[in-house]
């Protein structure tokens, strides 16, 4: 006899508990098949994960019941099974929030349905209209039904029974429980018809052009790739250019071989903004054999992708980070543009980082990873000085262009000069310039809105988000006041709430300021804003960027939306507001991320034969990052940064994990805090003689102490060893689970998160 471990898909069991059915004889199933299993007294559907001839000491085989039909569709193929298992234990999360994950077909809605059985024509159904009448019209309420059987929600609501009643009445023998799984996909992925659809590829009005002739830096890229991709060896490679240095088309170049080959790729990027512009770009090679993937498609649109990738008609896929789990047959490689960027670590569970689930698929498929970045992150460029990644790097821009020299302007002396204009004199100059020779400038400020906060002078009081507790900030489009976490808006109070005082004032710098101070100062300048306020709609993103490529705006104004991948021959200044923006974040990576910043939106200026200026505005002109950023000295900041790092103990001298636990009730959450904190101290002292290389941080108020009408504590638990890390955090928060007084408290887990 064979038997099957089967992940459950119920409420609060969301595939993350296997139980053992026997499979019945004849009975044709596969690891990663769907099935419908008996649980109790209902019928659940479950995922198999694994089939043997033998079963767990602690099961007895007289309680085993077999498994009761399989579910039509596509199975979940063995390798992402083991990707899914692989992913829940290295982000300490359950199987069934990383195999939904992992294989999207899964993602729907689970509804448990009512059926009877029996007809209204039995003999004993016609004697309950006289012995028991409230039995008869509960089973009435299914008769009359159309299908004869009714999702549970819709049951209770008409018959007027509640949840208990109704399991009375299936333990009785009158009612069955089950449950049906509904796909996000509007139909079977089987019946979809080539032609359905048109192309995946989303046009653009702006394109990147690629210089055919390799530079000698991008050849010798090139050749090095080919011979990893020919060696059939898994095998990750960093790929360091510099803004202009033409990496695109070092992808480009590869990912060819790669196809030629017989092979297949993923190429990520991002942000969903980027992928139409590349995918234009590979359109002309790939046609037909290539889609982009990310969140913005619809269900039809996901539904004609997944056929095409399953059947093989695919050869590359493009996307953002969702898009490194495309089942391409024989991948062999998956690239990541910009590498360094925050986007690619998922927010929610799981809390993956596309980089990590890149390098098991190429391990497992001994293919190839490609980052690529002119910043990247320190942890990536630091195994590269180690050799545990190998190095590429292409120092020169396409046609020895020269990159942009910039100017650090000390916004304290401006203020001493009488200049209080959010532009410096200097800024204001190279502008009007720019404007007089029919050129165009950038200029950049990541943050969007008016103004960051709106203060009483009286009394001090800040307009907070009433279920975040951080300011509003003020948006002149619709005078309103925004939380740019949960979108909760205010219109700006007259009088204080606080004191009765009049005096309400606007604070701090936003795009839609530096857009009206440029309109201010040069009436006759076109501008144009690209931030999340002015791209909400659908299409909006490339219409922008469109105007300004057809030179039908002057100036660009935007957030960090614009600080990547945009490649304007017409830009010859580039200006940033405020290059110290995020410097003083309460984040140990925060002078990393400023360089990398400032270090690609400097980059958008001189890319073509025009050569081109930068201006950094600051009031710290004096501090590394800016001034390694002026210099376009990355290998200068990342060994001083690493120095910083090392005194520190800091990551990647060092591994965290964070927890961080959430509830609507401030004390309850600072009581489960408390108790987690407990429960891990109490690992430490089973460590043999207390001797323990873990460190335990908190527990705290996290830096946004209250989001989305949740409060915010977190635990962290820091040490060099990951995997000692994550058997300690595990072992302690089964600990923790078993107190007393922490329902309803949730608990995310980070494992290395890239925010402090």
């Amino acid at each position: 006899m064979l038997f099957a471990e089967v992940l459950v898909d119920v409420a609060n069991r969301r595939l993350d508990h296997g139980f053992h059915y026997s499979i019945p004889r004849g009975m044709k199933v596969k690891k990663g098949m769907r099935v419908i299993v008996p649980l109790n007294y209902r019928q659940v559907q479950g995922i198999i994960v694994n089939i043997s001839d033998t079963l767990p000491q602690e099961v007895k085989v007289e309680k085993v019941k077999p498994i009761l039909k399989t579910v039509d569709g596509i199975g979940v193929p063995e390798e992402f099974i083991e990707l899914a298992l692989w992913l829940a234990e290295t982000t300490i999360c359950s199987v069934g929030q990383s195999l939904h994950t992992v294989w999207p077909l899964l993602k729907g809605k689970v509804e448990e349905w009512v059926i009877p059985l029996a007809s209204k024509d039995d003999e004993d159904v016609q004697a309950l209209k006289i012995l028991d009448e409230e039995t008869y019209q509960a089973l009435a309420v299914l008769f009359r039904s159309r299908r004869k059987a009714l999702p549970m929600s819709t049951y209770l609501k008409r018959s007027g029974l509640k949840k208990p009643q109704v399991e009375k009445l299936v333990k009785e023998g009158w009612l069955r429980l089950e449950s049906r799984f509904t796909s996000i996909l509007p139909k079977s992925l089987a019946t979809m018809k080539e032609g359905d659809l048109g192309s995946l590829v989303e046009p653009t009005v702006h394109e990147l052009t690629l210089e055919r002739q390799l530079t000698e830096e991008q050849e010798r890229a090139y050749q090095e790739i080919q011979k990893a991709l020919d060696e059939k060896t898994h095998k990750t490679m960093l790929l360091h250019g510099v803004t202009g240095s033409g990496k695109t088309e070092v992808y480009y170049r590869s990912i060819t071989h790669v196809v030629e080959q017989g092979g297949s790729a993923i190429l990520l990027v991002p942000e969903i903004s980027l992928t139409s512009q590349l995918a234009r770009v590979f359109q002309e090679r790939f046609g037909e054999n290539l889609v982009v993937l990310h969140s913005s498609l619809q269900p039809r649109e996901k539904a004609k992708a997944w056929q095409k990738m399953l059947s093989g008609q695919i050869s590359l896929v493009i996307g953002a980070r969702s898009a490194v789990f495309a089942p391409l047959p024989n991948l062999q490689l998956i690239i990541l543009d910009e590498e360094h960027e925050t986007a690619y670590q998922q927010d929610e569970n799981p809390k993956y980082h596309a980089r990590n689930i890149a390098r098991k698929r190429m391990a497992d498929n001994q293919g190839i990873v490609l980052l690529g970045s002119a910043t990247p992150s320190l942890e990536v460029y630091g195994a590269a000085q180690k050799g545990k990644v190998s190095l590429l790097t292409m120092d020169k821009r396409v046609a020895e262009r020269p990159l942009p020299p910039v100017e650090i302007v000390d916004m304290r002396e401006e203020l001493i000069r009488g200049n209080r204009n959010i532009f410096s004199l200097s800024l204001q100059g190279k502008i009007k310039k720019v404007l007089e020779r029919g050129e165009q400038a950038m200029l950049f400020l990541n943050r969007r809105g008016y103004a960051t906060f709106v203060i009483c002078r009286e009394c001090g009081y800040v307009v907070r988000c009433q279920d975040c507790d951080i300011s509003l900030t003020y948006h002149t489009q619709g005078h309103i006041m925004r939380c740019h976490y949960c979108n909760h808006e205010e219109v700006p109070p007259r009088i204080c709430p606080e004191c009765g005082s009049r005096y309400i004032r606007f604070f701090g710098q936003g795009t839609q300021q530096v857009e009206e101070g440029i309109k201010g100062l040069y009436p006759e300048a076109r501008v144009l804003r690209l931030d999340f306020d002015t791209t909400r709609q659908k299409g909006a993103y490339e219409e922008i960027l469109g105007k300004f490529r057809r030179q039908e705006g002057d100036v660009l104004v935007g957030t960090q939306m614009m600080a990547k991948g945009l490649d304007f021959p017409n830009v010859t200044l580039v200006g940033v507001v405020a290059a110290d923006q995020m410097l003083n974040l309460p984040d140990f990576r925060a002078r990393e991320r400023t360089f990398q910043l400032l270090t690609q939106v400097a980059g958008r200026a001189g890319r073509s034969k025009k050569p081109g200026e930068v201006v950094f505005q600051t009031y710290s002109p004096l501090d590394r990052a800016i001034q390694k950023a002026s210099l376009h000295d990355y290998k200068g900041f990342f060994w001083e940064e690493l120095g910083y790092r090392k005194v520190r103990n800091y990551p990647p001298f060092t591994h965290v994990i964070r927890v961080t636990l959430l509830h609507e009730k401030e004390e309850r959450v600072i009581k489960g805090a408390h108790i987690l904190a407990r429960s891990l101290k109490e690992g430490i002292l089973y460590q043999k003689n207390g001797n323990t290389p873990l460190d335990i941080l908190g527990p705290a108020p996290a830096v946004l102490p209250r989001l989305k009408n949740e409060f915010r504590w977190q635990v962290s638990v820091k040490g060099k060893d990951l995997n000692l890390l994550r058997k300690f955090l595990h072992e302690g928060v089964q600990r923790y689970s078993q107190e007393t007084g922490i329902s309803g408290i949730k608990l995310n887990i980070e494992v290395d998160p890239l925010g402090l």
